[in-house]
């Protein structure tokens, strides 16, 4: 799956389960560079009960960097969710959350 794909995955089954979320992009277009600091995860967002949650998209070819475990680690001790979208072993859409991730 494509990291489009996954990121609608996620949305999907998050928003059904009444997350507010927005696709955080920072790609530099033109002469505008990105401005959102390394590591801030794709997705980001809250529950109507204030619950702040992000969101990380990994391809099966893709790995998180430092920066993005160090970020995700912090917004999870501040008590947020948060969750990898990735895929499985048969390819197949996985959300995982970061609390069952060995990091």
């Amino acid at each position: 799956m494509t990291a489009a794909e996954l990121t609608r995955y996620a949305k999907t089954l998050l928003e059904k389960q009444g997350y507010r979320l927005n696709r955080v992009n920072n790609i530099p277009v033109r002469r505008r560079k990105g401005t959102i600091e390394k590591g801030w995860a794709d997705l980001q967002g809250y529950t109507s009960e204030g619950i702040y949650a992000a969101i990380e998209v990994k391809t099966e070819l893709d790995r998180l960097r430092p920066e993005q475990i160090e970020r995700l680690k912090d917004a999870f001790n501040c008590g947020a969710k948060v969750y990898i979208c990735t895929v499985d072993e048969n390819k197949e859409p996985l959300l995982v959350e970061f609390a069952n991730t060995p990091f």
